[in-house]
């Protein structure tokens, strides 16, 4: 059986459509096509149902992936261990949320101590599906809501509320979350989130922003500008309170704890590449506390 024919049958299944493939394997349409023809016919088995919406496995096709999935990573962790003099190479598809910036020194520290390795970070508010999507891993916040991943805990999120002090010079300062909701706020809304609401331990308060975004920037831009108080993780207002051009509100009393996980599909043998960026990650946290 062509071990070639099988990585790129397997490629065609994970991106759904032959172009979906080709643009991440950089193989032409047509020998993708040819090779997995090549491929259903020794193995004397349909593999592929075709349509112009794209690609599925037969039941067959579905059976032969499952396993043979697992045989090409393993193969190819294997062949990049003689080939790479102990350098460990190939491309990692990362996912982390928005404006996630603490993340971006990582992957440089990360890439420093393995440059042969290279590395493709999608960043968005969107749950990406590992499998359809070919991540290999996942930076996740907050609680997990699917057995389909196995999760690697790496730290506690704290969120702040902060203000500058001219906007506490204009308004005062604020000594519980109604008095806070009384202030101009600066909050995190995405498409499909439009309500507002904070909550400390019974308490719950509703409030009403005079600007909403999902962008943390902007946020902290408002609050900077004393044009609102604002709800930031504590990495991305720390620099701000060090200086004192942001001032913390209800300390102690206001903040939030969001689990942070490193996600990856339960299904998939993690590669070599993934288990050293799970154990740099560890790592690399690990020196911040």
């Amino acid at each position: 059986m062509d071990f070639n024919a099988t990585k790129l049958f397997t490629a065609v299944v994970s991106a759904g459509s032959f172009s979906a493939a080709s643009e991440r394997t950089g193989v032409p349409i047509s020998t993708l096509s040819r090779k997995i023809n090549e491929l259903e016919q020794a193995l004397k088995v349909q593999l592929l149902e075709r349509s112009r919406q794209g690609v599925k496995p037969t039941h067959k096709g579905q059976q032969f992936f499952e396993q043979a999935r697992r045989g090409v990573e393993l193969l190819e962790d294997a062949q990049k261990c003689v080939t790479s003099v102990h350098r460990l190479q190939g491309k990692l598809r990362l996912s982390v949320p928005p404006d996630f910036t603490l993340w971006w020194d990582l992957i440089i520290e990360f890439q420093q101590r393995y440059p042969d390795i290279t590395v493709f970070c999608h960043a968005s508010e969107r749950l990406v599906d590992l499998f359809e999507d070919g991540v290999d891993v996942a930076l996740r916040m907050g609680n997990l809501n699917t057995d389909d991943v196995i999760a690697k805990p790496l730290m506690t999120m704290k969120t702040l509320f902060v203000a500058s002090p001219e906007l506490l010079a204009r308004y005062g300062t604020p000594e519980t979350l109604a008095d806070m909701a009384r202030l101009p706020v600066a909050a995190w809304e995405s498409l499909n989130h439009g309500f507002f609401e904070w909550e400390s331990g019974s308490r719950k308060v509703k409030y009403e922003p005079v600007f909403s975004t999902n962008n943390s920037q902007g946020l902290i831009h408002y609050a900077l500008s004393g044009r609102g108080i604002a709800q930031l993780l504590d990495f991305s207002a720390q620099p701000w309170l060090e200086k004192g051009e942001l001032v913390q509100l209800l300390p102690g009393i206001a903040t939030q704890k969001f689990p942070l996980h490193l996600v990856y599909a339960r299904h998939k043998h993690p590669s070599a590449l993934v288990r050293a960026y799970l154990e740099f990650c560890i790592e690399w946290v690990g020196k911040l506390r």
